[in-house]
């Protein structure tokens, strides 16, 4: 397991309802994945389909590209089953090898502005805490999707995920100050977006 693996796992007992590794049904997928039986590995994917995907839709704006990362965090979670020592919940261990595959794949295709730019925006860059609040009241996905696609990953891992910024800028390898950037710039972009729908809502 890399050290952004370590990383990620630490969050996932807060994040994700434990479910006992003991439970028969998910010991018998598990075990029918172990000796890569195919038709426990589809029952295994569809059983988690829904949830995984669903991360990858906050992440992702692309309907094909979470798919095409899904698919590639499925095959690692297949590729690496046999390290789940069942000390903790398997949905949890799951979660962070999907969201890993996530972060890989935005973090391979984005190119980070200077520090010194972000760092020179954020004094200036502002939001009432109350924005988050707004956003579970109306299409969190739809919203989150107007966000650029760094903004958008360090948004979800710092306001949704519960990550620290220092946290972020380690996995990410990026500064502090530019991830404080990226949560106050998605800010901004959210409530300009809560603010129109207002003005248009009727």
């Amino acid at each position: 397991m890399n050290a952004l693996t370590t990383d990620i796992s630490l969050h996932e007992e807060q994040q994700v309802l434990k479910l006992s590794s003991t439970n028969p049904e998910l010991e018998s997928l598990l075990q029918g994945c172990l000796a890569n039986d195919r038709g426990a590995q589809e029952k295994l994917y569809k059983k988690y389909y829904g949830k995984m995907m669903g991360m990858c839709m906050r992440y992702l704006r692309n309907a094909d590209d979470a798919v095409e990362v899904l698919n590639a965090g499925f095959l690692k979670v297949f590729q690496n089953l046999h390290r789940y020592n069942r000390q903790g919940p398997f949905e949890a261990w799951m979660y962070s090898i999907v969201r890993n595959a996530i972060i890989d794949q935005i973090r391979s295709r984005v190119k980070y502005k200077e520090e010194t730019l972000y760092e020179t925006h954020e004094q200036t860059v502002g939001c009432e805490p109350s924005v988050l609040q707004q956003l579970y009241a109306k299409d969190l996905l739809g919203l989150l999707q107007q966000l650029p696609e760094t903004s958008r990953l360090v948004f979800n891992m710092f306001a949704i995920e519960g990550f620290k910024h220092d946290e972020i800028a380690s996995i990410l390898g990026i500064s502090t100050g530019t991830s404080k950037w990226h949560v106050s710039e998605a800010r901004r972009i959210l409530k300009e977006s809560l603010e129109q729908d207002k003005s248009v809502t009727p």
